[in-house]
Order: structure tokens, then C-alpha cells, then sequence
């Protein structure tokens, strides 16, 4: 029987808490791995929701309301704001990126173990970049587990253990987030539930990353200066706010970097186009649909809202009073 590695039920331990944590994994990474800015972030009230409006550009088909959803949060911190109700309200259905109600955590679980851990024999330390591994060791040490605990799984399964035990040590949980709000209350509604994406297939966009990807996606988490807890706030102040743009600042800033644009591209961009052509195609439906996906999705000139804009619809950000 083999026997393992030192450490390793640490990380069988937070395997199993990965399982029911999955669908705030991937807004979980971009929001942790993110970089701080150079300069601090003071967000800037612009009196609307974290919301927009978008009419079909023809005339004739319908509307989606979008919202972007910060997927972690703390007891009563993410109030909906009125215009988010009031838009829920007339909506006829509700639209996410994963119904995390129609995932069985034990088939996740399963599916965990076999795309995140390496064959017998492999390590993470015999294939990470020794950047990266320096990185890691420094990280692990800061939060009192072993590096080792880490040595069976791949980069892309180590980013997402570290994200979400950082957060949910900083007091996040998936709970308290915008996007398990509007799915609780499109259960008490009996109001549709529509699925832009699937559990296992983001699990499995991420395991397909090629090894030099989920290299540079592991240290673009790992360079970064400021605690997951101390960023996610930030997160949630621009959410907050309506600062569309200091949410951008905050998200994607590492875009900008050309060693470090790959891992946007992966996370952020062509997930961005498909969630778009996804949302087009019921825009082309005389119905009123209510879309929440993670704020790194919504924001920039490569986000949803932008990219719907550029296929003629008509787009605008709703004030926090009301949805009109």
C-alpha cells in the first residue's frame, strides 16, 4: 500500500472541502491571484448597481438584465441594492454561470481527485518553475501548512486550495455571496434556472490548461503583496460603489502585463466570449432574463457588457435606486 507523502492529508482535507466549494473557485482564483495595484484603491460612488440593462439591438427580441456577482462574501456584507430586486423581479428567468443546486458534491469530489492530482510518482515540486516553487514555499509558510501537503496535486488544483483557504480564513463563505442570493431566491420564486457554463466543464478548462499555464497562473496568484481577504474587501467596496472601472483596475491590471496575459486570456477573455454568444442567443428571445455572473466577466473592454455592446445591443448601467 503506498504510502503518503508527508502532509498529505492536509491537502486530502481540503480536498474534501473543495468539493462543495467548486462553483466560487474560478471568480475565487481571479479575485486572490490578482495583483494589488500599485497605488491603493479608493472607489468612486457612481450612485449605480453593480447592474446593467441590455435591450435586444433589433427591437424585437427581449431583455437581460446583468449583474456581476462577487461569489464570496461575509454575513449581511453584500446587500442587494433595490435595482437588483426590482430587475429580479421582472425577470423570467434566472441565468449563472453554474447552478451549484444541480452539482452532486461526491461526483465533483471524484472529478477533483482525478484531473487535480498528479499520476504515482509525480510531484509539484519536480514540475513547477523554481520561481514558482520559491513562491509557494514562501506562501505555505505564511499560512502554517507544509509546502509538502501540496506535492500530489497540480497548479491549477494548489491555486484554487490556496484561494479558498485564504478566504474562507479571512471569514468569505460561498453562503454569503450575490450569485447563491438570486439562486435561493429563484428557488422560493419557482423561477427557472438557466446555465451559461458546468461545473465539470470549468474543472475541466482548468485541468486542459497546459503545464506552462498553470505555472504562470500559480505565481500570478502567488507575486501578489496583499492577503486574498484584504483584496476580496477591495472587490467589494467597487462592487459596492458601481465603480465598473475600479473594478477592471482590480481585476485584470495583470492583463496588461504580456507574461502574465495568457492567464487572463484562459480565466477571463475566451470565457467572456462565450458567456456573450450565450447571452446574444436570449436576447433573441422576447423574454426578460437575469444574468449574474463573477465582476471579472462584466468589466473592461473585453468584458460582457462590452462585448454585447459591440454586437448592437443597447447597454446601460442602472442606479442603485431602481431598476427602471
Amino acid at each position: 500500500m503506498r504510502r503518503p507523502p508527508l502532509g498529505e492529508p492536509h491537502a486530502m482535507k481540503r480536498l474534501s472541502l473543495l468539493s462543495s466549494l467548486l462553483l466560487t473557485a474560478l471568480l475565487g482564483v481571479g479575485c486572490a491571484s490578482t495583483p494589488a495595484p500599485a497605488k491603493p484603491y479608493a472607489p468612486t460612488d457612481t450612485g449605480n448597481a453593480f447592474l446593467w440593462e441590455v435591450k435586444d439591438g433589433s427591437g424585437r427580441g427581449g431583455t437581460a438584465y446583468i449583474v456581476g456577482s462577487i461569489h464570496m462574501g461575509r454575513e449581511g456584507e453584500l446587500t442587494l441594492p433595490p435595482a437588483m430586486e426590482t430587475a429580479f423581479a421582472k425577470s423570467d428567468a434566472l441565468v449563472v454561470e453554474v447552478d451549484v443546486g444541480k452539482v452532486d458534491p461526491a461526483v465533483m469530489q471524484k472529478l477533483v481527485m482525478e484531473l487535480g492530482r498528479f499520476p504515482e510518482g509525480q510531484r509539484l515540486s519536480q514540475r513547477l518553475d523554481p520561481v514558482t516553487m520559491t513562491l509557494l514555499g514562501r506562501a505555505t509558510e505564511r499560512m502554517g501548512v507544509p509546502v509538502s501537503s501540496f506535492e500530489p496535486l497540480r497548479p491549477w488544483l494548489v491555486s484554487m486550495v490556496l484561494s479558498i483557504t485564504e478566504l474562507q480564513k479571512a471569514g468569505y463563505q460561498q453562503g454569503h455571496g450575490v450569485d447563491r442570493a438570486f439562486l435561493d431566491r429563484a428557488q422560493a420564486a419557482n423561477k427557472p434556472v438557466l446555465e451559461l457554463e458546468t461545473a465539470e466543464g470549468q474543472l475541466r478548462m482548468l485541468a486542459g490548461t497546459p503545464d506552462a499555464l498553470q505555472d504562470l497562473m500559480l505565481r500570478d496568484q502567488l507575486r501578489r503583496t496583499r492577503e486574498a481577504g484584504e483584496v476580496l474587501h477591495q472587490l467589494i467596496s467597487a462592487w459596492k460603489a458601481g465603480d465598473a472601472d475600479g473594478m477592471a483596475t482590480l481585476l485584470l491590471e495583470g492583463a496588461a502585463d504580456p507574461t502574465y496575459r495568457p492567464v487572463y486570456e484562459r480565466i477571463f477573455f475566451e470565457r467572456n466570449v462565450q458567456m456573450a454568444t450565450g447571452v446574444d442567443a436570449l436576447l433573441g428571445q422576447p423574454k426578460t432574463h437575469f444574468v449574474v455572473v463573477g465582476a471579472g466577466h462584466v468589466v473592461g473592454p473585453e468584458g460582457l457588457v462590452a462585448l454585447l455592446q459591440k454586437k448592437g445591443h443597447a447597454v446601460r448601467q442602472l442606479p442603485r435606486a431602481a431598476a427602471e
